[in-house]
């Protein structure tokens, strides 16, 4: 009778289980909306190279735009009126359709946009500067090249601490010695609290991309050479007055000469090399032509050019990139490695 018993409890727990499972109702799986998708042909590689004024954003659905920089105006139709430039910034991009939240990022590929203080220190006008901005974002894809030697020449960085002394007395026929290699603000112009963290952040991102200097040259004036302390690239520094800003150049009045006679003096290794010094080495029409190169260069502070050297010391022009563009590839490449 037990054995019975047993027999038909254990039956009915099965028939019970069975009939659970059967009227189980199956889980409906959430599925992400898909992000909008942004069809400028300016997007390239994850960066918009906004390359003018009142420029339009285009996507393949209905969305709404909006950004928090200050460094750009923009409406919520995707409307950019003006990028600072060299400036990367972000910009919020809400499907209409599903309210879905996707990220932007954006560069002033101009070089007409610019606000104080830069506007009162900035370089020549650009020829082309969405161009050689384009060729310096391709150009950061593939950096370092193993046995090729590229050379960063980079603007000191953000300086508007004071003045030059020359610029304030020109008449002074005794003025303090060696004031371009001066600290004081009052003797030389120096970097301002921007400029100090721009110059360590970049310090970070070199390294986090691992470039690194076999050679590292800077301008006497402190605003570079500071720069160049500050990237931290543990290479000792060498000071060369052929990059010294034209204010105090006794070597040779155009920086772009004395930066090809450093390079001929200098045996390439197949490695990176560094140089740390002013405007205007960035406008090559005004100091020497060499076949391939622009005109000039977008050469914000703390931004730079790049140059490939030949074996033979031939140079070519590898393009132009801001500091938010440096930052920017690294935080990309970052991401990717996790």
């Amino acid at each position: 009778m037990k054995k019975m018993f047993l027999f038909l409890f254990t039956a009915s727990i099965l028939f019970l289980a069975g009939c659970s499972k059967s009227t189980d109702v199956p889980q409906e799986v959430a599925v992400e909306p898909p992000a909008v998708k942004v069809t400028n042909p300016e997007l390239i590689n994850d960066l918009l190279f906004v390359n003018k004024n009142d420029y339009q954003i285009q996507t393949n659905e209905p969305a709404t735009f909006s950004a928090a920089d200050t460094s750009i105006t923009i409406n919520s139709n995707g409307l950019i009126s003006r990028v600072t430039s060299g400036e990367v910034v972000s910009i919020t991009v809400t499907s209409v359709a599903t309210g879905k939240k996707t990220t932007l990022t954006a560069v002033g590929a101009t070089d007409d946009n610019h606000v104080k203080p830069f506007e009162w220190y900035h370089a020549a006008t650009s020829e082309d500067p969405y161009g050689q901005y384009v060729k310096g974002w391709e150009t950061l894809k593939k950096l370092p090249v193993a046995g090729e030697t590229y050379a960063i020449v980079l603007r000191h960085a953000d300086a508007d601490n004071g003045e030059d002394y020359n610029l304030g007395h020109p008449n002074d026929k005794n003025p303090p010695a060696n004031w371009w290699k001066s600290r004081d603000s009052k003797i030389a112009r120096q970097l301002n609290t921007i400029g100090i963290a721009r110059a360590t952040e970049l310090g970070s991102v070199f390294k986090d991309l691992n470039y690194s200097f076999s050679k590292v040259y800077s301008s006497e004036f402190y605003r570079a050479l500071q720069t160049a302390q500050l990237l931290n690239t543990g290479k000792t520094i060498v000071q060369d007055g052929r990059l010294n800003h034209p204010d105090y150049n006794s070597l040779n009045s155009k920086l772009f000469n004395g930066l090809i006679d450093i390079i001929k003096d200098n045996t390439m290794d197949g490695q990176m090399i560094l140089f740390s010094t002013h405007h205007p080495i960035n406008e090559f029409n005004k100091s020497v032509v060499l076949a391939g190169f622009p005109q000039v260069s977008n050469f914000n502070w703390t931004g730079a050019y790049i140059v490939k050297i030949a074996p033979d010391k031939t140079l070519t022009y590898e393009g132009a990139v801001s500091f938010g563009m440096f930052k920017y590839f690294r935080d990309l490449k970052l991401a990717q490695a996790k």
